[in-house]
Parts: structure tokens; sequence; C-alpha cells
């Protein structure tokens, strides 16, 4: 067998992902067996080693296999991702905050992640480091993180020291809802419901000196100040979903408001995601690109602007996935091969696995994420090809536009369907609509948030220009979904539905792309 070393590459990346992949749908009494796993890789590793004599590359740099070499080439990557995913399970120690999972206890614990502020309550995630109970005479050192919610007031910011007193429960699934999953990939397996809590310089147990990492206190601080700026400058619902499309504050738009973004299909707009970070990377660099700028400096300011704006919204996993996704798009485009971005993007992939094996099952924004990048280097390309017979430069935006948001909806509509039960017909419709305003937007706020800082009395009037491009999506968005049949509902969709459509997307795209290389 021969392959090229860039396809042995990216087999063996593939295969290592089809491991989690099936380790992920395996009962949890199978994948625990982390042994197995561990010891077949090792016997699969060994051999490869033993027959590694046995291949060979030629002038062309194609390399020449045996068969069984292969085999056991792709058992060590597959047995590489069923271990990765089996460590990564919870194992029910004394040592483990779930452990006590049904008893009521006292947990002592930092805020170790951003409040999560909703409309009648806020989450937070909590860091523990010691526990009680009545069975114990003093606290026990623990490790694991417990979802706290409680009351709106008083908040808790990143770093507060807290003692909390609470029946610690497992979190349970709810109308379909796989919630117990959902809080896996973030290593919760406990929640706390209305706890009674005291700040620990209040509490006489608290005797720890961790209080958070003094970087992200910098960075939240400067957030929740951002935060205040905006909700000074603009009236509701705009200043909400400014803060979302912004900060990648979510929670707080009305849920009305967002249940009309989603039956429009422009939802991705408000989140901080892979989707969202690459349509915003094209958009920026095709901008830049079309104001005359050299590729290589376009380059560097589109990653300059991804950089600063990521750090802005305060670093969070989801956000550094996804300007990864979105630095990857940009490297393409420099590189002005944006579909040779596979290998790079299946790396990116195993990279993240590897640290959470958790997210490809169970994280809607990382399979997103990964799909639309996906569409946008396989579809885009093809799309602007049948565009360019049309000979008008003026609409090259408008195009853009339309072609980055078909690309990636192609990829990622049945994701969406499988998860929010719905399709939005409209889609492709309000996001050349919307999308055009969203690199303006995002330039116009954060110009507006500068300005407001230094002169905060003015605020309404540097926003002002954000409000009315605010405004032009809030009544696009409910005047768009008063039309019949705007969104399709989805009652439920079966996984072999997903592997026909990808693979007649895929077996399409493949046809395509080898008839214009004919």
């Amino acid at each position: 067998m021969n392959f090229s070393k860039s396809k042995i590459f990216l087999i063996c990346c593939l295969t290592f992902i089809a491991g989690i992949a099936i380790a992920s749908f395996l009962p949890i009494q199978v994948a625990q067996h982390d042994l197995w796993w561990f010891g077949a890789m090792v016997v699969c590793g060994v051999a490869v080693v033993l027959f590694w004599r046995k291949t060979k590359t030629n002038e062309g740099g194609q390399t020449f296999v045996r068969l069984h070499w292969f085999l056991f080439l792709f058992g060590l990557f597959l047995f590489l991702g069923l271990w990765r995913y089996a460590i990564g399970l919870p194992t029910n120690t004394p040592d483990k905050i779930w452990h006590y999972n049904g008893q009521t206890v006292t947990v002592i614990g930092v805020v170790s992640n951003e409040s999560d502020i909703r409309q009648k309550n806020q989450k937070l995630e909590i860091e523990t480091y010691s526990v009680g109970t009545q069975d114990f005479a003093s606290l026990q050192n623990v490790s694991g993180k417990i979802l706290v919610t409680t009351n709106l007031y008083p908040r808790y910011n990143y770093g507060d020291e807290l003692e909390i007193i609470c029946k610690l429960q497992a979190p349970e699934k709810f109308s379909g809802f796989a919630y117990d999953r959902y809080l896996a990939r973030y290593d919760v397996y406990s929640v706390c419901y209305y706890p009674k809590i005291i700040y620990c310089r209040d509490a006489l147990q608290c005797v720890s000196t961790i209080n958070g990492d003094w970087f992200y206190k910098k960075i939240f601080n400067y957030k929740n100040k951002l935060r205040g700026v905006m909700d000074y400058g603009l009236s509701e619902p705009e200043a909400s979903l400014a803060r979302a499309i912004i900060l990648g504050d979510k929670k707080g738009i009305p849920d009305d408001l967002r249940e009309k973004f989603s039956q429009a299909g422009i939802s991705h707009i408000v989140a901080i995601s892979g989707m969202h970070i690459s349509i915003l990377a094209v958009l920026i660099m095709s901008l830049l690109l079309g104001i005359g700028l050299p590729r290589k400096k376009a380059f560097w300011l589109a990653s300059l602007f991804l950089l600063f704006y990521i750090t802005l919204i305060g670093l969070p996993a989801s956000a550094m996935r996804a300007g990864l996704m979105g630095f990857l798009v940009l490297w393409a485009m420099n590189l002005g091969r944006l579909n040779k971005l596979t290998n790079s993007l299946v790396l990116a992939a195993v990279v993240l696995l590897l640290i959470n094996p958790k997210l490809l099952r169970d994280d809607i924004g990382f399979q997103l994420s990964f799909l639309a990048v996906l569409g946008i280097a396989y579809c885009y390309p093809i799309l602007n090809g049948w565009f360019d017979k049309i000979k008008a430069p003026k609409m090259k935006g408008m195009r853009d536009i339309f072609n980055i948001t078909i690309a990636a909806q192609i990829f990622t509509l049945p994701i969406i369907a499988l998860n929010f039960s719905q399709i939005s017909v409209i889609s492709p419709i309000s996001n050349l609509l919307v999308l055009w305003t969203l690199p303006i937007l995002m330039i116009v706020s954060l110009v507006a948030l500068a300005l407001s800082l230094v002169f905060p009395n003015f605020a309404f009037m540097f926003f002002l220009p954000a409000w009315l491009l605010l405004k032009y999506i809030i009544i696009v968005v409910e005047w768009l979904t008063k039309l019949p049949y705007a969104y399709v509902e989805i009652d439920y969709l079966w996984w072999g539905w997903l592997v026909v459509y990808y693979g007649v997307v895929s077996w399409v795209v493949f046809r395509v792309r080898r008839g214009v290389r004919d």
C-alpha cells in the first residue's frame, strides 16, 4: 500500500478521533477499563516498531507500507483514543467531591470561573478543597467542581472563597436534554441549589489562601466595567444583545428574542463559538483585502484583532477554541489555500481532544466549530467559483457573506436540527441581511466602549451607531420570523440520517472539486 506521509498523518489523527467517538458511546462499565485499552495500545505500538523496517519512501515522497504494519498503526491510534477517553472518566473515591452526592455537606471552595448571571439567578462554578459531613469530626480534603445555583444577589466574583452548606446532587437529564453529560465536559458531576453561602472572611472554618488567578481577576473586573458602560450607553433589549455579541454574555438576552434568533438561523452571532469566530475572521480578512491591504498585513491585523477580542471577553475555553478555529481559517486565507486546511484542522481537533475528550460527543459548540470551518474550507471555494461567472464587482461583499453562510450551514445543518429540533428556512436571507453588520458593529462598539471609559457622560452619543445597527438586526429578525414557514420543527432525527447526509455532501463536494481540477 502506498500513502504519502500527510495521508498517513491524517488517517492516524482520524482513527484517534474515531477511538474517542467509540468510547463515548460505550457503556461506562466498559469504557472505564482503561488498562485494557492501554495494553492493546502498547501491543500495537510494539508491532509497529517491529515492522518499521518493512516501510520505504520513494523519491516522490510516497511511503510504501505493508498492510499489517498499517493495521497495527491504525490500532495504535484507535486504542489511544479509547484509552484517553477512559482515563478522563470520574472515579468515585472519598477524595472527590461527587463521592458525597445525596448528602448535606459543608463545602469550602473558591469561585473558579466568571459568574453566570441569568435573568432570575446566578450560577457559580466552585473549585472545592475541603468538605465536611455529619460523619466527619473535621473537614476532609477533596478536589473537584460543583455548580451552585443561587439568588441574583449578593453577586459573587471570580476568586471569592466561600463556605457553602447544601445538599449535593448528581446532575440529571430533563426534557430530553442530557444535562449530566453537558456538565461532565467541564468535569462537573455535582450540583447544588440555593444553599446557605458565607464568605470565607466571615467563616471560622476557612483557612485557605487560595483566591484565584490575579490575571483573570483583572480581566473579569474590567469586563464587569465594560458591561456597566454598555448598560449606561444602550437601552434594552439592545444592551443585552450588544453584551452577547461583544462580551459573550448571551444569558441576559430575553427568552423570546433568543428564540426568534434561533428561528431566523442567526443564533451564531450571539454565541462566542467557532462558527461565529470563523465567519467573523473571514469577513474581517475579506474586508482588509478588499480595501487594498497586502495579504500578509491583512492576516496579521486580523489575527491581532482576534487575540484582542478573545482576551477582552475573558479567555473562556470556548472562545479560545473558537479563536484557534478562526486563526486556522486566517492562516489558510493568508496562504491562499483555504481548501488545504484539513490536516491542520484535524490536528487542532486531536490536540483539543487530548486535553478534554468529552468535547467530541457532548459539546455542541465543538461540533459546530469544526463543521463550520470544514464547510467554509470545502464549500466556500466551490460557491465562489460558481458566482465568479456573475460579472458584478459591486456585489462581491454580499456574495461573500452569502457564500460563507451557505458553506458553513451545509455542514452544520444536521447538528443544529438534531440538538435544537428546528431548521430555519429563512437562514440564508437573514444571514445576508444581518451578517454584513457584524464587523462594523464590533468596531463601532469597541470604539464606543473606549470613548465612554474616558467620557462616560457622553456614552449614549458614542453608542448611537451601535444602537442603530442593533435596532436594525432586531427589526429584521422580528420581521422575518413572522413570515409563513420561516422555520420547520423537527420532532426527531435519526443518527442514520446524519451518516447519509454527510455521505452525500462529501460525495458531491468530492465530485465537484474533482471536476474543477480536471
